[in-house]
């Protein structure tokens, strides 16, 4: 799903109405109905008093609407109008089409004087601004935003397409409305992405009224919604009845040292319940045993260390290379990893410990083979390429990275982005925060390496891997909740996403 800007939204609604042959307000009535469907779905106690702020645009057209749905349907409606314009045509004949009955009172915002009062408990529908904005608030309707914040404990607040205050493609730094939900027309916004804007969105969720994705072929972005159906068009994972493991890739894992087996651990049953044919783990001496036990469908390569990696290995007869989780930093790991790094000519996964190091090399990125794929977290990212003042800006620094190394970058955090060489940014749509737990980068390290090593290119690796990686941590936080979720569940999980992604 494209991730389209502001300017490039509107058009797309133009372009609707052009192929559907309706007006302008007969999309607006769609989107009403479709804003109402999911109020009724997410919000299961709706027997609460409505207070709607519509403003004098289209998004306060929708406002406008819900609070004539709300009313037909027997629920108590306050309408507040902020006009702080002439109302559109829109916004005015769905005025005009307002029912006149008990449930719902009208009134006009003219100062503060006249701001609602909002009742325990009472839902809040923000309908102020919406995706045409162009710049922070400030007077009146600011200081209603920041009333309507300080009610934030004991009201449900929902955002129509987007909170107002945001900007749909830039961080502004301002007040916006703190929703708990938003739901937005079409496709999310840029700005939804961008860990500054969490605390305003809330939970949000698409809201489909029909909108003709044909027409947006020429609408140019460069940024992308990684959905179910992206995932499925990417790669075709279903295997042949004479298919064998031979022509499922060998892997090879290099991970673990003394203390840190549990990383080396993790990567390998990820990387087998993500259909390698072989795989082998590359271990220091101690652990051995410690492999050997825990994941038996293994193979095992022993090092000539005790301790960690150590030793500079062949390479060649592996069909692709997962590198990093738990390898530590001591003397002798940072030449066997440059070794790797300058000698193999496999796919190349690398991950936690190998990015640190590399970080505290000058010059060391530029050894990266191309079309590796590296999984930074923000720390990782921060000591590899620097600081930044804003997500918008780690965004620019992760592009400008990739094109010119030419590898993928899988920064991961809510909404992992997956950055690539030729200028595309992808947002992961699944994923929960019980997966910030020890060792879930590593079982993404072992998915990864195992696409990789079954043939998959760079690009539809990334993409399912980290897909299929957040389901599977949804899957699980659905029975062991989000707080008692561990890394081994991601992996328990992890059939249960295939099949839920590709039904086998």
């Amino acid at each position: 799903m494209k991730v389209l800007n502001q300017e490039n939204t509107g058009e797309l609604d133009k372009r609707t109405m052009k192929f559907l042959g309706i007006s302008s307000f007969q999309l607006m009535e769609k989107a009403v109905y479709a804003l109402y469907r999911q109020l009724k779905d997410t919000v299961k106690d709706v027997d609460r008093p409505f207070v709607i702020l519509a403003g004098s645009g289209n998004n306060g057209g929708d406002g406008i609407g819900l609070a004539r749905l709300l009313s037909e349907d027997g629920h108590i409606v306050e309408l507040y109008y902020c006009d702080y314009a002439q109302p559109t045509d829109e916004n005015s004949k769905m005025r005009s089409k307002l029912p006149r009955m008990k449930y719902l009172t009208e009134s006009t915002i003219h100062s503060e004087s006249d701001f609602p009062n909002l009742p325990n408990n009472s839902i809040v529908i923000d309908a102020i601004f919406g995706n045409g904005i162009n710049r922070p608030l400030s007077g009146l309707w600011l200081h209603l935003v920041k009333h309507v914040n300080s009610h934030s404990e004991s009201v449900t607040v929902i955002s129509i397409d987007i909170p107002s205050g945001l900007h749909p493609d830039s961080w502004y730094g301002t007040e916006a409305v703190k929703a708990d939900f938003t739901f937005t027309i079409g496709q999310p916004k840029k700005s939804f992405f961008y860990s500054e804007s969490g605390e305003y969105t809330g939970e949000w969720d698409i809201v489909d009224i029909g909108l003709s994705y044909s027409e947006t072929k020429d609408l140019h972005t460069n940024l992308f919604y990684v959905t179910k159906a992206l995932v499925q068009s990417s790669v075709n994972l279903k295997r042949k009845k004479f298919s064998h493991k031979g022509i499922y890739g060998h892997a090879l894992l290099i991970n673990g040292s003394y203390g840190k087996m549990g990383a080396a651990i993790l990567a390998a049953r990820s990387s087998l319940r993500s259909g390698v044919g072989l795989l082998t783990c590359h271990v220091p001496k101690i652990g051995y045993p410690i492999m050997q036990i825990s994941v038996p469908e293994a193979m095992v390569s022993v090092d000539d260390h005790d301790y960690y990696f150590h030793s500079c290995i062949d390479t060649q007869k592996y069909s692709a290379i997962g590198i990093g989780s738990g390898i530590d930093h001591r003397s002798g790991v940072e030449e066997a990893l440059l070794y790797i790094l300058k000698q193999s000519k496999k796919p190349l996964v690398l991950d936690a410990d190998a990015l640190n190091i590399i970080a505290s090399k000058e010059d060391w990125i530029q050894a990266i083979p191309a079309d590796s794929i590296i999984t930074p977290h923000p720390g990782e990212f921060r000591r590899l390429f620097g600081s930044w003042e804003s997500d918008e800006e780690k965004l620019n620094i992760q592009l400008t990275i990739s094109k010119e190394h030419h590898i993928y970058i899988v920064l991961k955090g809510a909404h992992t982005s997956i950055s690539t060489p030729d200028g595309r940014i992808f947002f992961n749509s699944t994923g929960n925060p019980g997966m910030a737990t020890p060792g879930s980068g590593d079982t993404l390290t072992g998915i990864l390496t195992s696409f990789r090593a079954q043939g998959i290119p760079p690009l539809a690796a990334c993409l399912t891997g980290v897909y299929l990686h957040g389901m599977a941590g949804d899957l699980a936080s659905k029975d062991k909740g989000e707080i008692s979720l561990i890394s081994s569940d991601i992996i328990d999980y992890l059939g249960s996403a295939f099949q839920d992604t590709f039904g086998y």
